[in-house]
């Protein structure tokens, strides 16, 4: 079965680690989402990956975003670079998202390549009286791979959409209040024009612990399906367990920037 490297900045995490088997203007905040490394079933070689993913307020309706990071097995070296990133918000139901994520592999048994990956999409929230959060994060990705030795560029796009909640485990008086757990569920398909289908699809569950209004932790499973042929359903093909930690400078900055309007 083939690696899965998770790929896309995620909103939902700000300092990760994993271990895979197959408010006012210029106002300063930080949030670093920090990775340890744990075991996922499914595939042939295991990957650890680092990320971080700093975000910064610069005025009350943008924000800034990086996404950093380097994954190693044993057959490569992957570097990411994802800068700049740009977060509008429109209403509290609405983000306007876009950016540029970079990924350069360097390969032990074959040619190290460069993909440059510009995307832009919409997040929309649904919120109500029992302070469950429902969105949805809609992008388009461009994907242009460069093969470093014959410098021949190969090229598709493709969307993806996420559906997900997060819903806290506690009376709705004590909702997102701090030393309360939360759930988080979503399921992520993703279009290929250049295939006409859809692969892959990814679903991820987990559990979340606010421990003050500055940290959150975060213990998340992903699984993946994906098709081995053109012809071929989507067959369940690896997984991830990966452990989040959201930590913010300034106070209460998780909340306004993850749950908008709340």
């Amino acid at each position: 079965m083939k690696t899965w490297l998770k790929e896309v900045p995620d909103v939902s995490s700000l300092l990760a680690l994993r271990r895979v088997s197959t408010g006012s203007s210029c106002s300063i905040a930080l949030l670093l989402l920090i990775v340890c490394p744990l075991v996922a079933r499914g595939a042939d070689t295991d990957v650890y990956q680092l990320n971080v993913n700093p975000y910064h307020p610069v005025t009350d309706q943008l924000s800034m975003f990086g996404n950093f990071g380097c994954y190693e097995n044993s057959d490569y070296s992957k570097y990411r670079f994802g800068w700049p990133g740009l977060i509008y918000r429109v209403e509290p139901w609405l983000q306007l998202w876009g950016g540029l994520d970079s990924y350069y592999t360097a390969n032990d048994n074959s040619a190290d390549t460069l993909e440059l990956r510009p995307f832009a999409g919409a997040k929309f929230f649904y919120h109500n009286s029992a302070k469950i959060l429902l969105y949805n994060f809609t992008r388009y990705e461009y994907r242009a791979i460069e093969n470093a030795d014959t410098h021949d560029w190969n090229n598709y796009s493709r969307i993806r959409s996420r559906f997900g909640l997060e819903a806290p485990l506690t009376s709705r008086v004590r909702a997102w209040e701090a030393k309360t757990f939360y759930l988080l569920a979503d399921v992520e398909p993703f279009y290929r024009f250049d295939k006409d289908e859809w692969d892959p699809v990814r679903a991820r569950g987990g559990l979340g612990y606010i421990l003050n209004d500055r940290v959150r932790i975060e213990f998340i499973y992903t699984a993946e399906f994906s098709r081995s042929s053109p012809d071929s359903s989507l067959q369940y093909a690896n997984n991830t367990f990966e452990l989040n930690f959201k930590i913010a400078l300034e106070k209460g900055i998780l909340g306004r920037l993850f749950n908008p309007g709340d």
